[in-house]
């Protein structure tokens, strides 16, 4: 189930720090635990979790802010002014029925404030609009996707992440073998435990670089109240993903590679079609 989220800004001229995506989460988990406090608290400190391996996902994540107009950014700043009079946002959950209820409508009129110590920006939600599914029909699907949000795929080198750009012969690998499993957290029977080479004949990656522009980000998050961890996705560019739609649709709703809670790893569908 996804939203987009029409954000008015409460002043012209906000100061909208570059690091936003910590205090939106924590938005976004405080909706959730207004509306369904049991299930929030699930996400936070458990999620769904794999079996046989040492991992949990939250299967919901959230887009950059679509901010159509802002003051020229100068070298130094930690912020932006903006000059939009709406913003939007991308919200996705993969969720079962029983969950759909309490979030629809859990968005409309909402406030919401992102800020630090040095700056601070007021909005509220003007309009929610639902979007439609777009995965569709059975057998291997091929989508087109762009990146709405940097997508963080890392491999471990002597204890530490190394974060791979879209353009590395890995990167394909390990997206894959993450998602199978995020389905696997959701769907343990239906998939055997599998390495990353087995993953990658299931789930196709490919860069389409006739398209691309790519950005890296780099990021400071928090998770469970630890230290501020910094990570580097990479955004703006289009690439196919050929998989069974089940496998698709985990992705597609709830994120592709990591931090997806955190604001990373949110696509949207260019094209679609039957393989």
């Amino acid at each position: 189930m996804r939203f987009r989220l029409y954000l008015k800004p409460l002043r012209d001229g906000q100061q909208l720090l570059f690091n936003y995506q910590y205090p939106l989460q924590s938005w976004l988990y405080g909706l959730l635990r207004n509306a369904d406090e049991t299930y929030a608290t699930f996400l936070h400190q458990t999620g769904y979790t794999v079996l046989n391996r040492r991992k949990s996902f939250k299967h919901f994540t959230f887009s950059a802010l679509q901010i159509p107009r802002t003051e020229k950014i100068k070298p130094g700043d930690t912020y932006m002014v903006l000059r939009s009079d709406l913003l939007t946002l991308v919200v996705s959950f993969y969720v079962d029925q029983a969950a759909e209820n309490f979030i629809v409508g859990l968005f409309q009129n909402q406030r919401l404030s992102l800020f630090n110590r040095d700056h601070r920006a007021d909005f509220v939600v003007e309009r929610v609009e639902t979007l439609p599914d777009r995965i569709e029909g059975a057998g291997n699907q091929t989508l087109r996707l762009q990146t709405l949000s940097p997508l963080v795929v890392s491999e471990k080198e002597n204890g530490l992440d190394q974060y791979l750009a879209p353009t590395d012969e890995a990167f394909g690998r390990l997206l894959a073998l993450n998602l199978v499993d995020k389905y696997r957290s959701v769907a343990p029977d239906r998939l055997p435990e599998m390495d990353a080479y087995l993953a990658e004949r299931l789930v196709q990656f490919r860069l389409l670089p006739e398209q691309n522009r790519i950005k890296v980000r780099k990021m400071k998050i928090k998770e469970n109240k630890e230290a501020e961890t910094k990570v580097v996705g990479y955004h703006n560019f289009h690439f196919e993903l050929i998989a069974p739609p089940e496998l698709l649709e985990v992705g597609y709703f709830g994120g592709l590679g990591r931090y997806n809670a955190m604001g990373c790893g949110c696509v949207e569908v260019v094209e679609e079609r039957s393989g």
